[in-house]
């Protein structure tokens, strides 16, 4: 599946919808998710944080395996990705599309 800039912007502005009210910040995952905290801290008008604070979102493009996510789930903070795999260890507190078995790329992927 490619992903575009669209479908992006898409699940950005829908996010948005369902972020708590008191958000200190965003934490992106580095690599997947840094591109998407860009652009969310920018929308929201709160910082980009080097690490995870109270309050804060802590966003991924994915939850495949829900391993790199166990760690801040556990940690109580607020977690969205763009892509959620049923089989994840973690659920997403928000979440967009739910990932099949088709290779993803993102917009930034492509060469």
């Amino acid at each position: 599946m490619n992903v575009l800039w669209e479908d992006v912007n898409d699940y950005i502005t829908d996010l948005i919808k369902h972020v708590p009210e008191n958000v200190t910040g965003v934490y992106g995952i580095p690599r997947g998710g840094l591109i998407l905290a860009v652009i969310l801290s920018h929308k929201l008008d709160v910082p980009l944080l080097q690490a995870p604070c109270k309050n804060c979102i802590v966003i991924d493009d994915i939850a495949d395996t829900g391993t790199t996510l166990q760690h801040y789930a556990q940690s109580g903070y607020y977690i969205t990705t763009m892509f959620y795999y049923r089989y994840s260890k973690v659920v997403p507190d928000y979440w967009y599309f739910e990932k099949t078995k088709e290779w993803i790329t993102y917009p930034w992927e492509n060469k």
